[in-house]
């Protein structure tokens, strides 16, 4: 059965399309995965189906009444609020139900981390008892055992699901359908992520064949075209005042016209051709060659002499080539083991070696180091000491093009300062990459991308993630 029906919906922002003639029917019962790449409108059709975004053209057609639960990406303005007074007293009890412990109740919500914020705004929608979930990445910042629990709760929802969301995993557990949003237009897959990807790569190979046997034909037909007028040029010069030979030759001049009209026509049948990737990373690796490259033992560390202890006694090696994911809850100490291993902390007790001829690459989880009054490429260029014209050339396999090169940081979404802050790592060749969270804000396209690239990077990786995808990949 039918719960809505998308028809014809177009949207704009400021003159910039975003959404063309978007059709498409809502099954009740389902689980629907909404992909595409960053600004390419997922948010906004969540809006338009939620009623708070009214589209330039279209409608929406609700086949039967229902009620809507929202999670929206960005946690809304709040001030003063708490999660009691946000959800009310009289469903208090959602709150535990999803992870939000009794001591945070009445604290302020701007106090909360990320994935407490992505709790409550899940506990205020589910209490709601909604027909119909829309759920904005709600996957960020939450850990493995919380994205987990998140897939429990939604196999237990017997309503309707929307989900946006660059989780492939995720997408790949709960989603009956996907729903590619691309140029505007939107396509419905059926099955989960990896059906998905099966079927996309199958489109595009018989794209590709058919591209290239449409310009064979051209190629066949221009040629063919070429030949006959010149054969008409050489008759209609050698026939002279010869009325045979040149009927002869007006004869084959038809037929060149003929051929041209075809060659015409053919032209505009042009096929779509195959979707290349849009983002392309290549990581250089370093050529020192060691048994060992990084080792601890009997390692500790703590922020404060009364403060409790993030590592204790950790004893670990890493040789070259290896690929560590490195993972835990949200709190354990991920980010402060990658900032031991780059230098930037010192333990506190035992030992931390790294090999003093190695080559090492950091990137931040929070992206320090680059300038938010720069532009990317003054970025890139400052940390690698290339030109700009090379850091902007960079950038542009990177998916950061046209008008987002001249804006500074401060202007780009996180997807693109992440893509900014990895080419910041390409033009070194490393023998030791450390990444903290580098799929964060990435659309599908770019995560694809960089674990291609990992894939293929010869030094060691080490990777505080909490991408079940990339972890089972490399």
């Amino acid at each position: 059965m039918t719960l809505l029906h998308l028809r014809d919906i177009s949207l704009s922002y400021q003159g910039n399309l975003v959404l063309h003639d978007v059709s498409c029917v809502v099954p009740q019962g389902a689980c629907i995965g909404i992909i595409g790449p960053n600004g390419c409108g997922k948010s906004s059709l969540l809006n338009i189906i939620a009623g708070k975004v009214n589209p330039d053209r279209g409608r929406v057609d609700r086949v039967k009444a229902y009620t809507i639960g929202h999670v929206p990406q960005v946690f809304p303005d709040a001030p003063g609020k708490t999660p009691l007074s946000m959800i009310g007293p009289y469903k208090s009890a959602y709150l535990g139900r999803f992870g939000i412990k009794k001591m945070l109740w009445d604290r302020l919500c701007s106090t909360l981390s990320g994935g407490e914020k992505t709790r409550l705004l899940l506990a205020m929608a589910f209490s709601q008892n909604p027909d119909l979930l829309l759920l904005d990445e709600p996957t960020n910042h939450l850990d493995i055992p919380g994205i987990e629990w998140l897939e429990k709760a939604l196999r237990g929802f017997h309503g309707t699901i929307l989900i946006v969301s660059h989780d492939r995993q995720f997408l790949d557990s709960l989603c009956t359908g996907i729903w590619q949003i691309q140029n505007h237009r939107l396509r419905s897959y059926s099955g989960g992520y990896s059906a998905y990807v099966q079927t996309r790569e199958a489109e595009e190979a018989r794209r590709l064949k058919e591209y290239a046997r449409w310009q064979d034909r051209v190629e066949r037909l221009s040629a063919e075209v070429q030949a006959r007028q010149q054969w008409y040029d050489k008759a209609h010069k050698d026939a002279g005042q010869n009325d045979f030979l040149r009927r002869k030759a007006k004869k084959h001049a038809r037929q060149a016209k003929a051929k041209e009209k075809r060659l015409e026509a053919l032209l505009e049948r042009k096929p779509e051709r195959a979707v290349t990737r849009q983002v392309s990373i290549g990581l250089a690796g370093g050529s020192y060659r060691t048994k060992t490259i990084l080792r601890g033992q009997g390692l500790s560390f703590k922020y404060g002499a009364s403060e409790p202890e993030i590592v204790k006694d950790a004893r670990f090696r890493v040789s070259p080539g290896e690929k560590v994911a490195l993972v835990g809850p949200n709190g354990c100490g991920k980010t402060t083991m990658i900032k031991l291993f780059a230098g930037i902390l010192s333990p506190g007790t035992g030992a931390l070696w790294v090999n003093p001829a190695v080559q090492v690459g950091y990137l931040a989880q929070m992206l320090e180091g680059l300038d938010p009054g720069k532009t990317g490429a003054e970025n890139v260029s400052k940390r690698t000491g290339r030109l700009v014209s090379e850091a902007r050339n960079l950038l542009g396999y990177l998916g950061i093009t046209g008008e987002t090169q001249t804006l500074p940081l401060q202007k780009l979404s996180m997807g693109e300062r992440t893509r900014i802050a990895i080419a910041c790592l390409t033009f070194a060749p490393y023998d030791l990459l450390l990444l903290d969270e580098p799929t964060n804000h990435l659309d599908l396209t770019a995560r694809e991308a960089i674990e291609e690239a990992l894939i293929a990077f010869p030094g060691a990786v080490i990777v505080a993630t909490h991408d079940r995808f990339l972890i089972k990949r490399f």
